[in-house]
């Protein structure tokens, strides 16, 4: 093709056709100048296609991630939940005087120090792929600005709970190291009575009511930051949702 140009060009200088070569010129660049802006296009075309298919794969991904989330957030709001009720009947059950001897406390201290979950383990892989990639910015303003505010919503609950969980364990752990969770003080069984013979039985009620309080507080505030995260992650799994439409 360039040859076949060549020629032609050759042709008309030879023939003393300047006028002519001239346009032919012309022509020949602009030709090249319409090829390299149609190259330019096809080459932005797939650049853009490209990038359309890697946000894509980033929603469906954040989608898949968040949806899990609200799973297990929303099975954890619901065992705490209930871990609440149980608590403020032992509460009710305390003040109406259920609990009226030192037995029944005992009782409630091998029964009731369970167990919590109070803190959420988030599927952050595709976000924080996300942010150290730099490709955070192919998502609209307004849902990167809301993924923000869920990562810091989760952090904040994270670190808050965390805090609690340490502060609550901690209490459990000296309730066990106080009151020996083998055998009762009312057993007649030698070894048990020996186990518990320097024992202050009689500081039980105060350390169980100070104990199920902490654990009310913890839960509590577990509830109220759970609930702000579930709350932000629908809105953004909304935002996704439509972004995809």
């Amino acid at each position: 093709m360039i040859k076949f140009f060549r020629k032609i060009r050759q042709n008309l200088l030879s023939e003393g056709k300047t006028g002519k070569y001239f346009k032919y010129a012309i022509g020949e660049i602009a030709l090249v100048m319409i090829g390299i802006l149609l190259a330019l296009q096809v080459n932005n075309w797939n650049e853009n296609r490209k990038k359309e298919t890697l946000k894509s794969e980033y929603k469906t991904a954040l989608i898949n991630d968040y949806t899990k989330d609200t799973i297990q957030v929303n099975d954890r709001l619901l065992r705490n939940n209930l871990r609440i009720d149980r608590i403020n009947s032992i509460g009710d059950s305390l003040t109406n005087g259920h609990y009226n001897n030192l037995e029944s406390y005992f009782r409630l201290l091998n029964n009731e120090l369970i167990g919590m979950r109070v803190t959420n383990v988030y599927n952050t892989n595709s976000f924080n792929l996300l942010i150290s990639s730099g490709k955070i910015d192919l998502l609209d303003k307004d849902l990167r600005k809301e993924l923000m505010e869920l990562n810091r919503l989760q952090t904040f609950e994270k670190t808050v709970q965390n805090g609690n969980k340490a502060y609550l364990f901690n209490f459990m752990l000296k309730l066990g190291s106080k009151y020996p969770q083998f055998g009762s003080p009312f057993s007649k069984n030698k070894t048990h009575q020996l186990l518990w013979k320097d024992v202050k039985v009689n500081d039980l009620p105060r350390d169980l009511l100070n104990y199920f309080g902490q654990e009310h507080y913890t839960i509590s505030r577990y509830i109220e930051l759970t609930d702000d995260v579930l709350q932000q992650t629908e809105l953004v799994l909304k935002l996704l949702h439509q972004a995809n439409d």
